[in-house]
């Protein structure tokens, strides 16, 4: 089995170059399946990735699968409190498997090691969005047991 030679670990500053080319293969993946977005700027990116995961207020932490070494995915996330239920949850803002990878386990083991992070940390929800043009991942997700909150409005200001 595959899965069992993939190896989750939490991702550190020198990771972050593997993890940007990733991001930037997401990005052309979610191109591809019709959404509309500005060209993918890798040196940008790196720098916020640095910036934002490594620098005097670190806002995400990110685990990174691997198989003999060589990056095939990622899980980027943030902790918060999910205030109608008054519980400490883990918000994943990102999970991707390099397209060679996919159907072969590594997002459910992904998924698993997350919730593992969450209880670590006192919280009781693992939240997340999934473009609505993806219906492969809502798919995955819902096979894995997750429920759509039909309720919630994801929503966004620039500050």
């Amino acid at each position: 089995m595959v899965s069992e030679s993939v190896f989750i670990r939490i991702a550190n500053r020198t990771d972050m170059l593997a993890l940007v080319s990733m991001a930037e293969e997401f990005a052309n993946h979610l191109t591809a399946l019709g959404e509309e977005r500005s060209g993918f700027d890798t040196e940008a990116s790196l720098a916020q990735l640095l910036k934002h995961g490594f620098g005097d207020k670190p806002i995400f932490s990110a685990l990174l699968a691997e198989n003999e070494g060589k990056p095939v995915g990622y899980v980027i996330y943030n902790f918060g409190f999910w205030a109608d239920s008054f519980q400490g949850m883990i918000f994943m803002t990102d999970l991707f498997v390099r397209e060679g990878w996919r159907s072969k386990g590594i997002g459910k083991m992904m998924i698993k090691e997350l919730r593992q992070v969450g209880r670590e940390n006192d919280c009781d929800l693992l939240v997340w969005t999934v473009w609505a043009n993806n219906p492969s991942a809502q798919k995955f997700y819902k096979n894995l047991g997750a429920i759509t909150l039909s309720d919630e409005v994801f929503m966004k200001l620039d500050i």
